[in-house]
């Protein structure tokens, strides 16, 4: 997807408010997985973030607290999908657990695909294959 199409959308998705505290307004795009590892601007690989650059607001937030980030979805590793890893953001229905999807929706993460995907991801970890 183009850069200013995947902004449109992601400014309808987020309603303008940042993503991940919900408290302040959204200003810049945070891809997931970076552009520098094969980051799309695909909407699953992006975040509506408040703060400027990578220093503050929830943007230097994630890029100052790595093991935070990738924790709570807000940025992910190589190389994992960001389509196929949820992330914990501020929604109308609170800060839940959500798939974001490439269409420009979000839907919150069932229990049991929230709990099966963690002992996934700690099989994987056991075996070395991460």
């Amino acid at each position: 997807m183009k850069p200013g199409l995947a902004r449109k959308k992601l400014l309808n998705r987020s309603g303008g408010r940042c993503e991940v505290c919900g408290l302040r307004p959204a200003r810049e795009a945070q891809h997931r997985k970076n552009r520098s590892q094969g980051g799309t601007w695909d909407l699953s690989n992006l975040l509506h973030v408040c703060g400027h650059g990578n220093r503050d607001g929830c943007h230097g937030l994630i890029h100052q607290n790595p093991e935070t980030a990738y924790a709570n979805g807000w940025s992910v590793r190589q190389p994992r999908n960001p389509a196929e890893m949820p992330a914990w953001l501020t929604t109308e229905h609170g800060r839940i657990y959500v798939w974001l999807h490439d269409d420009g929706t979000a839907s919150p993460v069932a229990l049991p695909e929230l709990v099966y995907g963690a002992l996934k991801a700690e099989r994987i970890y056991e075996r070395g294959a991460v």
